[in-house]
């Protein structure tokens, strides 16, 4: 548990890491979450869950699978996801398979990324959901709606 200055994994994301600021938290490939996640840091999700994510930075891995929807700044799946996804940036890649909509900013979409659903551009919802999430300074969301809720766009 020494830190010897290497990645001991080269594989991992870097995507949304912030130098400086707090840690990612991890929901390892063994773990299973039922419940909403709210954080004001980056997330990275290797094993299951069952809610809905508010963070600034998600990351999806290959072996995971998430049920509920998704709002962050930055977002990138390469695992399962079955929900909507509310985020500025947003990045598919060959893994990912997605069914829900999405509203963004910018997306990218890796060949071989599967997506049911539909794409929607900037707009004024998104802008609402990004000033409500979680901030690193504020460990609960702005907004005034309960844990969890997020506005689908139509």
């Amino acid at each position: 548990m020494f830190f010897s200055g290497k990645d001991k994994n080269p594989g991992a994301s870097q995507a949304g890491r912030r130098s400086g600021k707090e840690p990612i938290s991890l929901i390892s490939a063994d773990l299973s979450v039922r419940g909403d996640l709210i954080s004001p840091g980056d997330l990275q999700i290797d094993g299951l869950v069952e809610g809905d994510i508010q963070c600034q930075s998600l990351t999806i891995g290959p072996t995971a699978t998430v049920s509920g929807n998704v709002a962050a700044i930055e977002v990138l799946i390469r695992g399962t996801l079955h929900g909507h996804i509310e985020a500025r940036s947003v990045t598919l890649g060959k893994t990912a398979q997605v069914v829900g909509d999405i509203l963004h900013e910018t997306i990218a979409i890796e060949a071989g990324a599967i997506l049911d659903g539909r794409l929607t551009g900037r707009n004024r919802v998104l802008s609402e959901t990004m000033n409500a999430l979680p901030q690193a300074d504020d460990h609960s969301p702005r907004s005034e709606e309960p844990h969890g809720a997020l506005r689908q766009a139509h």
